[in-house]
């Protein structure tokens, strides 16, 4: 099987990591952070971290938990929230704090979700967040239908939220079924020093590769394939 979108990706300067077993992915991308945010502190005295929620990133959560590091001068936030509070199921904030259990309490924690409404959430994380500029790293996933973030195709904004240069550096958008989300936009993902993609699957190297000819309008994920983009992929979806 031809692999020419691998070497499309090298010449944008995008890095590729494969493994062939969830475990080694998971513990793979863990140490990866570490190492990123050790260097960081050794360099600043903090490291600034946005991870995604969702069940994809769950053995990597548990990996990166267990990781030896200054966890009291790492300052963490979300790529993405759903607009609901951290005792809802379908919360990141909660999935975070489950997962890095271990260490969360030892961390500065910035949430999206305030509780007031998610306009003003968002307006009140982003100018939180501007003092956080830029981050040292972030760890994205993606969709199906080629969203990265609570950036998803078709909606009027993602073009604007996607340049690295817009306004807001958190916004309130709508998820395909309409529920609302906050986002880092990018602004905010782009600045990030070392800049991660998990996918893992047949299905998810698909859609990645069509992103190579697509619109970011259409496949947000399109926006973030260049360099310093690290892609950790997976064989086994499991």
């Amino acid at each position: 099987m031809s692999r020419a979108w691998l070497a499309a990706l090298r010449q944008r300067g995008v890095a590729w990591v494969e493994t062939s077993s969830s475990a080694a992915h998971a513990q793979g991308l863990a140490e990866t952070v570490a190492a990123a945010l050790r260097e960081a502190l050794v360099l600043r005295g903090e490291a600034k971290l946005a991870l995604s929620g969702g069940r994809s990133p769950i053995p990597f959560l548990d990996a990166l938990a267990c990781q030896l590091l200054d966890w009291e001068d790492i300052k963490l936030t979300l790529v993405d929230e759903r607009w609901v509070g951290s005792d809802q199921p379908d919360s990141n904030e909660r999935l975070l704090r489950s997962h890095l259990q271990p260490v969360f309490d030892r961390v500065h924690w910035l949430p999206l979700y305030r509780g007031l409404s998610p306009v003003q959430d968002a307006a009140v994380a982003g100018t939180m967040l501007l003092e956080w500029q830029p981050l040292d790293v972030a760890v994205l996933g993606m969709g199906l239908d080629g969203h990265t973030a609570s950036l998803f195709p078709g909606q009027p904004r993602v073009s604007e939220w996607l340049q690295p240069d817009v306004g807001t550096v958190c916004a309130a958008t709508l998820a395909a079924d309409e529920s609302p989300r906050l986002t880092l936009t990018g602004r905010a993902l782009h600045s990030a020093r070392r800049q991660l993609l998990a996918i893992s699957g047949e299905q998810k190297l698909q859609v990645l590769i069509g992103a190579l000819e697509r619109d970011p309008a259409d496949c947000p994920i399109a926006a973030f394939l260049r360099a310093p983009l690290e892609i950790h992929y997976c064989s086994d979806q499991a």
